[in-house]
């Protein structure tokens, strides 16, 4: 096979392996038929379903079931799909996870060719000046009786005519094929290091879960409060509209003053905005429950007030000890640990050279060689040293900042008990101690003004007395379950995102 051949053969093998990489192709960003989509997002996927019945896996609900408007159970769901913070860090997560199912792939072998020509061929003859020489004896011409004297061979001095140094054929290839052997082992780690990082960005989507899911919640109490609030006003409103009414009356005939009529009315209007505030309120939190589930402000979609009072199934003695086995924060600081100490396993592995070796072939005037290579770097001075102090100081530093995580996670705990005890206590005075004597308070002046021995602005502020008591009940009632809503969260945090490392490693 000539030397053409063989080229053209390895030009082909390259275009082979050309064949096999990836190709690139333009997507738009095609943002006004996204505005067009999102009004029309479907509540109602499989995907919501199935998220549905994991987070009511031991708790009892109904199935998930939209039509009917949605309950804190079945929104948790639809946000778990459709929060947009959360939709970002799943996408930020698949960056690490494509990198890490791609990593501890042998570098390719790397393919050199050089290609000479001798400039001057030379000359194909050439003249050179001899001298005269003796060239030797014409054993014929001896004879018996002695040497004949035409014996002797002899050149003439001149001119003679000598083959040139003319190259006949003036190509010089030279190729040679140099594969790495990862002898060092570090492909192996450069893996472990891949999947350690994807591991780390993964903690970080369950902690997007989990401060979603737990804003969500505080959310949907503050707006069912809310609603609770309205309702308070507005039967305030209809109890002070009766005693506006009758003061009209008693003023009319002369047995209350007109000033005191008047104060009542504007104790009713007072009420009246007061409602219409609480109205504005109530709407802005449900436009802000609709952003934390991802669908539009348009969208026909109803949601079911509940303020309930969360559980905390973990005992006080235990707490602490949970939240460092539980708590997403702490989970992903010890995920940002190991792969720290992956990377400097990595960089220490890098220290070690790998072995470069391939064959080679030359061809020069015609010959052909064919050999065999080998390279071997020679750690004397680098040692891959910046690289290595680098990732001992990034351990060092994430080392730091899970210590300073921990402290303030308990410090958040004994917040969040703190808060919890402190409302709950108030909401057990309100209800023990303040509400039955107002009660009580509204009911005699009533009896009283029924028999005509009351006056109307007694009754007046027995019923602001009553609906301020209901108020600060709802807003301790709030406060309450808002800090057991924290504090469960923190100990009993959820969250449905998988990790596609463990999935793929139960594949294999």
């Amino acid at each position: 096979m000539s030397h053409t051949n063989r080229l053209s053969g390895m030009f082909l093998v390259a275009l082979v392996n050309l064949t096999g990489c990836a190709t690139y192709e333009r997507r738009p960003l095609e943002l006004l038929q996204y505005a067009k989509d999102w009004p029309l997002r479907d509540i109602s996927l499989d995907t919501i379903r199935a998220y549905a019945e994991e987070l009511a896996r031991d708790e009892k609900h109904e199935p998930y079931d939209p039509s009917d408007g949605l309950s804190l159970a079945e929104a948790e769901a639809a946000a778990l799909v459709f929060n947009p913070q959360l939709r970002l860090a799943r996408a930020q997560a698949e960056v690490p996870l494509a990198s890490a199912r791609e990593a501890g792939w042998w570098p390719d072998p790397e393919f050199e060719a050089a290609v000479l020509r001798f400039v001057d061929r030379g000359t194909r003859t050439r003249y050179r000046f001899a001298r005269g020489e003796f060239t030797g004896v014409d054993a014929s011409a001896i004879g018996p009786s002695g040497i004949n004297p035409g014996a002797f061979e002899s050149l003439l001095p001149g001119l003679r005519k000598v083959p040139g140094d003319f190259v006949e054929k003036p190509w010089i290839v030279d190729l040679g094929l140099s594969i790495t052997i990862p002898v060092s082992g570090r492909l192996a780690v450069e893996k472990d290091w891949a999947w350690a990082e994807y591991s780390a960005a993964w903690r970080h989507v369950l902690i997007a879960e989990w401060e979603m899911l737990t804003r969500l919640r505080s959310t949907w109490l503050a707006w069912s409060a809310t609603h609770g609030r309205i309702a308070v006003t507005a039967a305030h409103l209809e109890q002070l509209g009766t005693v506006v009414t009758m003061a009209d009356r008693l003023a009319g005939a002369g047995e209350l003053k007109p000033t005191d009529a008047r104060m009542l009315l504007v104790e009713l209007r007072r009420q009246r905005a007061a409602l219409q505030a609480l109205k504005s309120e109530a709407e802005q939190q449900r436009l802000e429950l609709f952003a934390i589930l991802g669908v539009a402000p348009e969208a026909p979609v109803e949601l079911q007030p509940d303020l309930f009072l969360p559980r905390i199934g973990v005992p006080p003695e235990s707490r602490r000890a949970t939240l460092l086995q539980r708590d997403p924060r702490i989970l992903a600081v010890r995920a940002e640990y190991e792969a720290a100490e992956q990377r400097l396993r990595l960089e220490v592995r890098n220290q070690y050279p790998d072995l470069s070796i391939g064959p080679s072939y030359s061809l020069e005037e015609g010959l052909s060689r064919l050999g065999f290579g080998f390279g071997l770097p020679i750690p004397l001075w680098n040692h891959n040293r910046q690289a290595v102090a680098e990732a001992i100081a990034e351990r060092d530093a994430v080392r730091a900042r899970a210590r300073v995580h921990t402290e303030q996670v308990f410090s958040e705990l004994c917040r969040a008990e703190a808060r919890l005890r402190h409302a709950a206590q108030r909401r057990e005075m309100l209800l023990d101690e303040v509400a039955p004597l107002v009660d009580r308070q509204v009911a005699e002046t009533r009896k009283l003004l029924d028999l005509g021995e009351a006056n109307v602005l007694v009754l007046r502020d027995a019923l602001s007395s009553a609906v301020e008591t209901k108020l600060e009940l709802l807003a301790a009632t709030l406060t309450e379950a808002q800090a057991a809503n924290a504090l469960q969260q923190m100990l009993e945090p959820r969250w449905m995102t998988p990790s596609q490392a463990a999935a793929e490693e139960d594949d294999e």
